[in-house]
């Protein structure tokens, strides 16, 4: 493969690749009911974003109860997703703005990926507020998580880039992120990853204070609308 090239099903370019596909396979999720929002399917059968203001109905929803339901791990048909040129990968969940504007309603996520599906490295993330004991609506304050800009593409309405985000929304993950650890990180980067995983932010510990990190009073846990790819390997 020439330098600078990049590869993903159905071709090769120098710059980037094509728009974005979404995982279609659930591998856990260990909060499914099949019904309304516990129903995973939702999470893989496409992104129906409701805009800035509204959020979606058509998304599983997560919660607060570490290891029965915060987690979701999903991944693409015969695919391995690849690094390539500027982000890699786009969770939408369900955030959107209230009060006129002036504030954002956030429940905010972990992002991991895997090759096997046993060992994970998470994406860099860190809550800046200036208290981290107490749950900041600030998206600013919440460095590197999912769940902070509303999704704004709606597959049933218009045709989008999922990396665009003006046009789409979510937020967007770029393998070369990850730590330089010498390890699984180096070869995520190099190799790609099979597996994402999303989990609740509230159920996992912030070094800052050793504690969950702080939630809206008023959220139940991250709704997960999908999470699309663009660069990709076969994987069969």
């Amino acid at each position: 493969m020439a330098a600078g090239m990049v590869c993903w099903i159905g071709g090769c370019g120098a710059d980037e690749g094509p728009q974005g596909v979404v995982a279609d396979l659930v591998v856990e999720a260990p909060g499914a009911s099949g019904e309304a929002f516990g129903d995973p399917q939702k999470a893989v059968n496409g992104v129906r974003g409701g805009g800035d203001a509204t959020g979606s109905t058509d998304v599983f929803s997560l919660g607060y109860d570490t290891g029965r339901n915060d987690v979701l791990v999903l991944r693409w048909s015969g695919r391995r997703v690849q690094n390539g040129p500027g982000a890699d990968l786009v969770v939408f969940e369900n955030p959107f703005i209230i009060a006129n504007g002036k504030a954002s309603f956030l429940d905010p996520a972990i992002v991991s990926v895997s090759m096997d599906g046993e060992t994970w490295v998470q994406f860099p993330h860190a809550y800046l507020a200036a208290d981290p004991a107490t749950y900041s609506a600030d998206s600013t304050s919440w460095q590197g998580f999912a769940g902070l800009t509303p999704v704004r593409w709606n597959q049933d309405r218009a045709d989008v880039d999922p990396f665009d985000r003006d046009a789409a929304g979510g937020d967007a993950f770029d393998l070369s992120d990850l730590p330089a650890d010498d390890g699984e990180a180096d070869i995520l980067r190099l190799e790609g990853f099979r597996f994402v995983r999303i989990q609740s932010a509230a159920t996992q510990v912030d070094p800052r204070t050793n504690a969950p990190y702080p939630h809206d009073a008023a959220a139940t846990g991250p709704d997960i609308d999908g999470v699309a790819a663009r660069y990709f390997a076969p994987d069969l």
